[in-house]
This record gives structure tokens, C-alpha cells and sequence, in this order.
């Protein structure tokens, strides 16, 4: 029978010149180091996964839980196997949907109290549910905290495999993220034009190999000419061979992975994309939650507020409060409320200014220096203070405590179909623009940011943007 002989690296990732240190680079001696880094890298999670607990199961010790030693070492060497069977060591390279890391954690520890619950009922007073309730707590809660810390050495290494065009485009989104370094590439023709400096192999048939041989993390494949379906199945059995972690791009841009489902239909696999709920009691308890705390929070902060309207006022002449038409859901007008952080020709004075804004788009106009804004002004918007009044349009329903950016009729004119979207839901006080970097950032991110929220609405989303915009805030970047 005929041996099937797979080329060296330095064949399968010259199929395009490279330059001379990338040819060096790929040499089996660092292709070796590069692999033999990235194995010991995938230990360090598991590693402080199991040194916190074991740092939990002390604290709680010496907190006052009394535990039999050997039921302890029990419950200690049982800890890993929940972990284990819920998944949480298993290697996920391109990330996991969000959640998952709570809730695998979570499941072994409701797994491991059930487990020491019918265990009390075998070694009896040894194994007391209320002597190991803290010791459980205490190896959920350091698996928790020890999951969200990032650690050294991090970054995921992926070898694309696609179309050329799929190929650069795939490259500048993961441009965008730290976590994610694009070793190399195999095409499935070739490109007209050098992907910057990326080594590069013509033929997706060895993706795999090259995952293995350059130390990556994972191989994603991006469905498109070039690449059949017998050619991706054959692509999934090679990396699977290889243990190479094996990831197919969906052409989706920012769906959530709650909303996708795969399901078979006329022998075809298929992705299923659910809506986000836009009617129902997710959103009626978003309405109720929302005005409530609005209206708390306005009683609360009354002496606060008064207080910076009488500041303004004093300030230079005009009214404490700015009034100005946005555009709400659906695009109904409403009045929406700031304290004023301008002189009151602010509006005729923007004509002047046309020239200088330093927003892309043509749609949004901001300066970082703005001659029209106020001393008390330039405090008011770096701490966001100026849309505290806002809380009364949450109040009246006109707008929500987090949604897309307000924005103005003028502005609401020049949309495209995309900006449309954001009229879908009620604007908000905050929101995933605000979190992101807000005036800092372009039109069509500010735009795309948007949208996501629209598409992938929660309300645990919700609850993620108000965290983040106590620290956006405090930080205060991007507010002029």
C-alpha cells in the first residue's frame, strides 16, 4: 500500500514569496519552541483553576468550617472531575458564548453539593451538609473569579483557510482584538495581491498541517469558492485527527451565539437565527425595571441636580436646562432634556464650525475642543453629568435606561439602511457606544455597535452596559 506523505512546513507555507525572516521563522527548530510554548500555555488555566480552589478550601477551613480530613481530600479530588465533566477544561481557542463560563462553573458546583448531600446520608455527621456548604461555596466562588482573570501567554494563534478576499477580510476583523494573532494562511486560489506580510500556502488541503506545524491554536475555514462541501468535511476529519480545534466561519456579523441553532432539513445542516425579543415579558420588565429606577434615582439625585442647574445658570445667562427634538422608536420626536453645557448661540455658531468636525460619515459632528462649550460645561461632559436630566424621558417611557444614542432629526435624514436599525428600540441614557469608547470612536463602528445591541438584545446585556458605564465614566474617554 502506498504511503501518503505530508510535505515539510517550509514546503507547505511557500507557496507565495515570503520574506527572508518569515522563511526563517517557519524553520522546524522554531515551529518546535513555537508548539512546545503553546502545550504548556494550555496548562496554566487548569493549573490556577486548581490552585485557587485549593487557596478556597484553606480559607474556608480556617473560617470556621470543621471537616474530617479525609471527607475533605473527598471533596477536594472530586472538584476537578465536575470541572471536567461540565466542560470547563476543554480548550474553546475562538471563545464561548457568553455565560458559559458562569454557568459550567456553576453546574459543577450545584453537581459536587447534590454529590456531598446523598454522601451525608452514607458516612453520616462526617460529611454534614452544613460543614461542606462552605467548602462547595468557596470552590465555585475561586473557580469563578479565577476564570475571569486573563493570563499570561493569552493569545490565540489561528491559521485561516478561504477564498483570498474572505481570507483579508477575516484578518482585519480579528485586527480589532488583542486575544488573536493570524499565523498563516492557506488559499484556495491565488491572491492578487500579497496579504501584508502573512505567510501564505495556495491549497487549503494541508490547513491542517500547517495549524500543527506553525504552534496554532486553531484553524478556521471560511465557506467560499474554492472550498466545496466535501472539501470542508475532509478539512474536519484531517483536523480532528490532528487535534487541531476546528472552526468554520458563519459569514454572520455580530449575532450572538444564544440566537444560533444548527437543525437538519431535506438532509441539509442549517443555521437557525432567532430574533431578539421585541415584544413580551423580557421587554415589559425591562419598561418597568427601567422607569423605576429612573424615578428613584431622580429623588435621590434632586439636590444634586438642582444644584448644577443653579450652576449653570449662574454661569453664563441663559436656561439651566437644553431642550432639543431627538428621534425616538420607530422614529417618533420627542424632547429630550441635558443641562446645558453651551453658550445659547450654540446653535447659530455651528454653521462656522462645519468645517472642522472630526467625526467621520458626514453624519454626526463633533469637536474635541468646541469653543462652544462651557468651563462648566467641559465637567459636566467628561463625567456625563449633562444627561442626568434624561432620567425625567425614561420616567415618561420616551426613552430607556440603555439603548442606542438619541439622535437628531437632521441626523436621522442622512441615514442608510443600516443607522435605521437603531430606530427599532427606545434610545437610551447608555449603551454599547457609550462602553466602547463613545466620541472617540467612528461613525460606522458607533453605527455598528448599535445595531448589535438591536440585533442581540438581553437583559443580561443590559445589566452588562450599566456595569461597564460606571467604569466608562470614571474613565471618561471619549467624553468632549
Amino acid at each position: 500500500m502506498a504511503q501518503v506523505t505530508v510535505p515539510p512546513v517550509g514546503d507547505l507555507v511557500s507557496g507565495l514569496p515570503l520574506p527572508p525572516t518569515q522563511r526563517v521563522a517557519l524553520h522546524d527548530q522554531v515551529v518546535d519552541a513555537t508548539s512546545s510554548r503553546s502545550r504548556s500555555n494550555r496548562w496554566l488555566r487548569p493549573t490556577a483553576d486548581l490552585a485557587a480552589s485549593l487557596l478556597a478550601v484553606v480559607i474556608a477551613t480556617r473560617g470556621g468550617a470543621t471537616v474530617q480530613r479525609e471527607v475533605l481530600a473527598a471533596v477536594a479530588l472530586s472538584w476537578p472531575l465536575f470541572l471536567a465533566v461540565n466542560g470547563w477544561f476543554t480548550r474553546r481557542p475562538l471563545g464561548e458564548p457568553a455565560g458559559s463560563h458562569a454557568g459550567r462553573v456553576l453546574r459543577s458546583g450545584a453537581g459536587l453539593g447534590v454529590a456531598c448531600w446523598l454522601a451525608s446520608a452514607v458516612v453520616g455527621e462526617a460529611a454534614a451538609p452544613q460543614a461542606l456548604v462552605p467548602v462547595v461555596a468557596a470552590l465555585t466562588l475561586a473557580v469563578l473569579v479565577s476564570g475571569l482573570v486573563r493570563l499570561p501567554g493569552s493569545t490565540t494563534r489561528v491559521v485561516l483557510a478561504g477564498h483570498p478576499d474572505d481570507v483579508r477580510a477575516a484578518v482585519a476583523e480579528l485586527a480589532h482584538s488583542p486575544r488573536f494573532v493570524v499565523s498563516a494562511a492557506c488559499l484556495s486560489a491565488a491572491p492578487d495581491e500579497p496579504l501584508a506580510e502573512l505567510p501564505v500556502r495556495v491549497g487549503v488541503s494541508y490547513a491542517a498541517d500547517v495549524t500543527v506545524q506553525t504552534g496554532s491554536d486553531a484553524l478556521l475555514v471560511l465557506p467560499g469558492p474554492g472550498i466545496t462541501h466535501a472539501t470542508m468535511r475532509r478539512l474536519q476529519w484531517h483536523a480532528h485527527g490532528a487535534a487541531v480545534p476546528f472552526y468554520i466561519g458563519t459569514g454572520l456579523l455580530d449575532v450572538a451565539p444564544t440566537r444560533v441553532s444548527v437543525v437538519q432539513g431535506a438532509g441539509l445542516d442549517v443555521m437557525q437565527i432567532r430574533p431578539a425579543a421585541s415584544h413580551g415579558p423580557r421587554r415589559l420588565a425591562k419598561e418597568v425595571v427601567e422607569r423605576l429606577l429612573a424615578a428613584v434615582a431622580l429623588l435621590v439625585l434632586a439636590p444634586v441636580l438642582a444644584l448644577v442647574w443653579l450652576l449653570v445658570r449662574r454661569e453664563t445667562p441663559g436656561p439651566g436646562l437644553f431642550r432639543q427634538q431627538r428621534v425616538g422608536r420607530d422614529g417618533a420626536e420627542f424632547t429630550m432634556l441635558k443641562f446645558r453645557t453651551m453658550s445659547c448661540t450654540a446653535t447659530e455658531e455651528r454653521a462656522g464650525l462645519s468645517d472642522l468636525n472630526q467625526v467621520d460619515g458626514g453624519v454626526l459632528f463633533k469637536l474635541r475642543s468646541d469653543p462652544r462649550v462651557t468651563r462648566l460645561g467641559t465637567i459636566l461632559r467628561r463625567y456625563s453629568i449633562d444627561e442626568l436630566p434624561q432620567l425625567w424621558n425614561v420616567v415618561t417611557g420616551e426613552m430607556s435606561l440603555v439603548g442606542p444614542r438619541p439622535a437628531l432629526p437632521s441626523e436621522v435624514e442622512l441615514y442608510d439602511l443600516d443607522p435605521r436599525r437603531r430606530l427599532a428600540v427606545k434610545p437610551g441614557l447608555t449603551g454599547l457606544w457609550q462602553v466602547s469608547g463613545r466620541s472617540d470612536l467612528s461613525w460606522a463602528e458607533s453605527v455598528r455597535l448599535d445595531v448589535k445591541y438591536v440585533d442581540n438584545w438581553s437583559l443580561a446585556l443590559d445589566l452588562s452596559i450599566l456595569l461597564r458605564t460606571v467604569r466608562a465614566v470614571l474613565d471618561h474617554r471619549g467624553a468632549y
